[in-house]
């Protein structure tokens, strides 16, 4: 008889994933339109936290993403910062006609450093590629950037759903590897200890002659 009860079921993996940005650059329509493939053009700034839930096939394992749109305005800030604690990944937003707000990144990594586990994944996230006639940073600047980070980059637009269920797919795979290797146990070697010529070879434990003894 199986032992698994209806949450082992549901999913395979749990993750929480934070996202994190300057105000106003779409972080909410993101989610909205992962989450309910909704869109709305009309602006209307997050107040503290919010969530949506959605679970996703990775590889054939269900992946439940619990994902928290977080407010950016730095008056939210003292509230946010315990929304970090637990974060498996996050996804750090930009608009890439806002030169200020790809400035800022720097910040929100700051903060991830700050008050993340030390290597919790971060997703770097272009927003509104659909207005790329108004772009203020090319993408082989922002690509640099996270290169010399080590950080991967996306470009999204919620409005038109382009990249964003590739955006969260992608994260969660690389969030399950994350996982799976944290989960794994260091393996053990077994020292090798030369003898040498002025060494008494031990006669009692478990080396018997020969050059080397295995512990």
């Amino acid at each position: 008889m199986s032992t698994n009860n209806v949450n082992d079921v549901e999913y395979n993996y749990l993750f929480k994933i934070l996202i994190i940005g300057d105000s106003g650059v779409g972080k909410t329509a993101i989610l909205q339109r992962f989450s309910q493939n909704y869109f709305s053009a009309e602006y209307l700034a997050t107040i503290g936290v919010d969530f949506q839930i959605r679970t996703i096939d990775v590889n054939s394992k269900l992946c439940k993403l619990q994902v928290w749109d977080t407010a950016g305005q730095d008056r939210f800030k003292c509230v946010v910062s315990s929304f970090y604690r637990g974060a498996h990944g996050v996804m750090v937003c930009f608009d890439i006609t806002d030169l200020q707000s790809f400035r800022n990144v720097n910040n929100w990594l700051e903060e991830v450093k700050r008050y993340c586990q030390e290597n919790t994944p971060v997703y770097l996230v272009g927003t509104k590629s659909d207005l790329q006639a108004k772009r203020m940073v090319t993408y082989s600047t922002i690509k640099a950037y996270a290169d010399e980070r080590n950080i991967s980059y996306i470009e999204t637009s919620s409005k038109t759903s382009e990249n964003v269920d590739n955006c969260f797919s992608t994260f969660a795979t690389e969030l399950v590897k994350h996982s799976d290797e944290w989960k794994r146990p260091p393996s053990i070697e077994k020292p090798i200890i030369p003898l040498s010529n002025d060494t008494n070879p031990v006669t009692n434990g478990g080396c018997f002659g020969g050059k080397s003894c295995t512990i």
